[in-house]
């Protein structure tokens, strides 16, 4: 008798899989980055088929079979439609999923996992909040997403007073108050700040992701 288990989580991408079914990969809680499949989702008729959309935040009851996983249930927790609605916000969510697809792994720590999905949640609630620019939101999530695998410097390499304060905030902040736009705006000088995260990233992931390409039609 195959036994379930339950796991909070964020769909990051969701394929065709045969004629009717979806592979779905998730970025969870206590797994970290887990593939599973779900037969039939793609039919009109299927009461998940609006539930394995990317961004979606859910509760997953999952069952083992085959040397596969799959979903026996989905409750929805948050759809972030909002996001959207918006090309730059709907893009820069995006991106962040490639992100945490890319340095997530299967088998991560429990507590790694749930670091790295309770900052994509935070990641994209502030995107659909709205209280900060999502350039903003982008180059604090890269950073602190270099912090989670241990890939940033303890300065920002700026002569710029208010970029190196974001930078030490960015690094330090506990993560419910990463994107507090309070705290932030005070300390906010977008352009320097936003170049010496894009000069980090591009030395330690030199990887060419698809939607950062489309968020640069944003750049100022």
């Amino acid at each position: 008798m195959n036994s379930e288990i339950l796991v909070k989580g964020i769909v990051l991408a969701c394929v065709p899989q045969g004629e009717y079914g979806k592979r779905i990969v998730i970025l969870s809680d206590t797994l970290g980055k887990i593939t599973v499949f779900a037969s039939g989702a793609a039919k009109q008729t299927s009461k998940i088929i609006g539930a394995v959309r990317p961004m979606t935040a859910a509760e997953f009851t999952l069952g083992e079979g085959r040397g596969a996983k799959s979903i026996h249930g989905i409750s929805v927790m948050d759809a972030f439609d909002e996001i959207s609605t918006d090309p730059e916000t709907a893009f820069s969510g995006m991106y962040f999923l490639e992100l945490a697809d890319y340095f997530g792994a299967e088998g991560m720590a429990e507590e790694d996992a749930k670091q790295m999905l309770n900052l994509l949640f935070l990641a994209l609630t502030a995107l659909r909040k709205k209280e900060l620019s999502p350039e903003t939101i982008r180059r604090m999530f890269e950073l602190r997403m270099l912090v989670h695998e241990g890939l940033y410097t303890e300065a920002s390499g700026t002569d710029d007073a208010s970029a190196e304060a974001l930078w030490k905030y960015t690094l330090a902040s506990p993560l419910s108050r990463l994107f507090d736009a309070e705290t932030v705006r005070p300390v906010l000088s977008s352009a320097e700040f936003s170049d010496a995260v894009k000069h980090l990233m591009n030395r330690e992931v030199p990887v060419k992701f698809r939607t950062a390409s489309l968020l640069n039609l944003f750049a100022v």
